[in-house]
């Protein structure tokens, strides 16, 4: 009878014996072994002499894992998938789902990898949900009318407008601005990824009844109340953050000193348009708690 220890030779399998006599191919000591791989097995569906969809090699190659849904994967490419967790700078969760059916992946031999990743997506939801509250956006149309993409999903809207970035310093996610605004630039420097706690501009500015999450910030590039927080980075007026590709590509050098006007305008006078002395337009500044001051500007 033939089985997949003679396929697997070079790899370390389960090899319990399944109910049709072949041994299992999955991983050694699972919790929950696979279906029989082997090609003609009686007891076989649909997976015959397949391959895994990841990395488009046999399933005899490696040693299979079955996931919650049911499809089947190599057990180390599912493993790397998880591990590699999301590219970009934006987090983002699709690496959590099945390739195949896009429910979330879930095995009991995945446990160890899945718990923090679990725990940030957690975290970051808790997140996105205050804020969507305090924007009063939970009656958008999107989330509550039929036609709309997020229709009683609240967690998928608020999860795909804001997006949230892992601070280089304390490894720890934060609020960067809105999703769509990292889709029209260029991957930010992973260094310069810096979450307001771990930041020479709030060290002493973080509210002690709200912590850094509804600090609100001068706009980098003129004197006034910062509205976007974009790329992980920089903070934009309105009028800035519309013309952003104008602004962000200026020489520090060729910016207007203070009183500076949006979109790189020189305001005559000497009066700051934001009543207080901050640093030189192109530098990061912190106003204070835009909770506390009961601003929506954040």
């Amino acid at each position: 009878m033939e089985t997949l220890s003679t396929q697997m030779e070079t790899f370390r399998t389960c090899q319990r014996p399944l109910a049709c006599g072949h041994y299992c191919g999955g991983i050694p000591n699972e919790n929950f072994c696979a279906p029989c791989m082997v090609k003609g097995c009686q007891d076989q569906n649909y997976y015959g002499d397949g391959y895994c969809i990841v990395c488009t090699e046999p399933w005899t190659s490696k040693p299979i894992i079955q996931i919650v849904c049911g499809h089947l994967f190599h057990y180390d490419c599912i493993r790397k998938m998880l591990m590699n967790r999301w590219h970009g700078s934006k987090i983002t969760f699709g690496f959590m789902l099945c390739p195949l059916c896009k429910i979330s992946i879930s095995h009991p031999d995945l446990c160890e990898i899945m718990a923090p990743l679990v725990h940030l997506y957690e975290k970051i939801k808790t997140k996105a949900l205050t804020r969507l509250q305090h924007d009063g956006l939970f009656e958008t149309e999107d989330i509550t009318q039929p036609c709309g993409k997020y229709y009683k999903d609240p967690v998928g809207f608020a999860m795909d407008k804001y997006a949230y970035y892992m601070c280089s310093k304390c490894k720890q996610p934060y609020f960067g601005g809105e999703g769509r605004c990292q889709d029209e630039v260029e991957e930010a420097d992973p260094k310069e990824l810096i979450c307001p706690l771990c930041s020479d501009t709030t060290k002493n500015k973080v509210c002690s009844q709200h912590g850094f999450d509804y600090l609100l910030h001068k706009c980098r590039y003129c004197c006034s109340p910062a509205l976007f927080h974009c790329f992980g980075t920089t903070h934009f007026c309105d009028t800035c953050h519309n013309n952003h590709t104008v602004v962000c590509n200026k020489p520090k050098e060729s910016l207007p000193k203070c009183p500076a006007g949006p979109c790189g305008k020189q305001l005559s006078g000497s009066e700051c348009p934001l009543g207080i002395e901050h640093p030189p337009t192109g530098e990061e500044f912190v106003i204070g708690c835009a909770m506390c001051m009961n601003s929506n500007s954040f």
